[in-house]
């Protein structure tokens, strides 16, 4: 049963009749009651979660099992970029029907303005007021936006202290070097229809492929930042289920509720990493953990302070049976045709001058394989889609794609896709036109084999060249005209 139909006395179950999975609160483990709040102005589940010692919200959905203020955090620090509601406000708004307000409230960060007039009042209070408008705006028109949409609003129009670098880092993922290696590793997840884990979870970029592949997996994502986890469900996973949490020392689920457990590129920057493992151990079925893309700091330059040795990761499953490989072996593996070698156990000194670590454990020693040639490449499952790393250009009747890095910063962790990566190509019109409505002809495979065509979330990002939807002049009127109301509103 999905969440939305739920009876308001069931405990939530996130995945389904055949294998659900249940929030259990983190703080007392208690189960946790739904109560809808429907708010008739916006198409979304909306309610409030409640057990024996605390209320929490559900947004559009997506559960946000945490306590106190719910702000948006650094990507690897944690350390606060914009400052959010509490849950008591939250579940205030809920409570009143005010569930898109509450949507609005989390979705919507200051605008970037320069320099003195960052905190400078009542600019920036306009400015704010017209940035919740322009979301307020977006939302009426969802279903005609795009991931890239909301990414570049989170990202290149928002508060100065969001990195922009983000923007490149998340929305260019699919055919980076670390996912390539990320989607190869999860062939050795058990071939099961139970649900899998999936814990820093982003947007769901992985959660995607998995729902997509020839054998399809349902997955559970978590993650404390609730914007990505909205646009994830929204427009990159919507098949899959989003679970807004910080707590890594604490899942909010049940022994063994999962087939398997996966982090990627993230279990290094937790500050309680024996907590984090134990946890995922907890809740995945013989023990089955793959974390995968961890900063080795024995190699230089260090990612996060919590990197560890080889040797570290593998001390924190406490004696369990391990496997040890890198991401330059499984990408090479991968651009030869095949999946990761498993099989045989490595000693951690064999790591020692390799950058970026993968640890895969289980009880099941079964899963530890060495995997075969690929019947199709897997970057290519999904919805065929025009890799984001081209820049598009008209040449009379031809369009030109030209590879680019989004920043400095980029191409230095990802120089490797210049050997796999063509660097460009030039396609008839026609040709051009059919890709980008998803009717890819001819040469599909060379430009598959090329990294040109990558399997995309059919909503991810707007057809190349194409401008944004969004506005933020249509925002700041709007805003202007919700001040001036509210301020008539308190005279009165």
């Amino acid at each position: 049963m999905t969440l939305s139909a739920l009876p308001t006395t069931d405990l939530p179950a996130l995945t389904g009749d055949d294998d659900p999975v249940s929030l259990t609160c983190p703080w007392c483990r208690g189960t946790l009651a739904f109560t809808p709040t429907p708010d008739p102005s916006f198409d979304g589940t909306f309610g409030v979660l409640t057990c024996g010692c605390g209320e929490y919200p559900v947004l559009d959905g997506i559960p946000v099992v945490r306590r106190g203020r719910v702000d948006v955090q650094e990507h690897a620090t944690g350390r606060t970029e914009v400052h959010g509601p509490t849950v008591a406000e939250l579940v205030a708004l809920l409570r009143a029907g005010r569930g898109a307000d509450a949507l609005v409230a989390m979705l919507a960060f200051p605008p970037r303005l320069p320099g003195r007039l960052t905190r400078r009042w009542p600019l920036a209070g306009l400015a704010l007021a017209a940035r919740r408008a322009e979301v307020r705006a977006m939302l009426d028109d969802v279903d005609a936006l795009t991931a890239q949409d909301w990414m570049e609003l989170a990202y290149l129009r928002s508060s100065e202290r969001i990195d922009q670098e983000m923007f490149g880092y998340f929305f260019v993922r699919y055919g980076q070097p670390r996912y390539l290696a990320s989607i190869s590793l999860l062939r050795a997840l058990p071939a099961t229809d139970a649900p899998v884990l999936d814990l820093a979870c982003g947007f769901g970029h992985t959660m995607y492929h998995l729902g997509a592949r020839e054998r399809p997996l349902r997955t559970v994502g978590v993650d404390r930042n609730f914007f990505q986890l909205w646009v994830g469900r929204r427009y990159i996973a919507p098949e899959q289920t989003f679970v807004c949490a910080d707590r890594v020392d604490a899942l909010p689920f049940a022994d063994d509720a999962f087939a398997a457990a996966t982090c990627t590129d993230a279990f290094h920057y937790f500050d309680d990493q024996q907590g984090a493992m134990d946890e995922l151990r907890r809740v995945a079925r013989a023990d089955t953990v793959l974390v995968d893309r961890v900063g080795n700091r024995t190699m230089e330059p260090r990612d996060a302070t919590g990197e560890r040795d080889a040797a570290g990761y593998v001390a924190l499953l406490r004696g369990a049976p391990w496997r040890l490989t890198s991401e330059d072996e499984v990408v090479r593996d991968y651009l030869d045709g095949h999946g990761p070698r498993l099989a045989a156990p490595r000693h951690p000194a064999e790591l020692r001058r390799s950058k970026w670590l993968a640890l895969f454990s289980s009880t099941d020693r079964g899963l530890f394989a060495d995997h075969g040639t690929f019947e199709a490449p897997p970057h290519a499952a999904g919805a065929p889609g025009i890799n984001p790393a081209y820049e598009v250009r008209r040449d009379g009747d031809e369009v030109v794609l030209a590879f680019a890095f989004p920043s400095t910063w980029y191409a230095f962790e990802n120089a490797a896709m210049l050997a796999y990566t063509s660097p460009g190509e030039r396609l008839d019109a026609e040709e051009f036109e059919a890709l980008v409505a998803g009717r890819p002809e001819g040469s599909v495979a060379e430009l598959v084999d090329r990294f040109v065509l990558l399997g995309l979330p059919p909503r991810y990002a707007r057809p190349p060249g194409s401008p944004s939807r969004s506005s933020v002049l249509r925002g700041l009127g709007a805003g202007v005209r919700a001040t001036r109301a509210g301020a008539r509103r308190r005279r009165s």
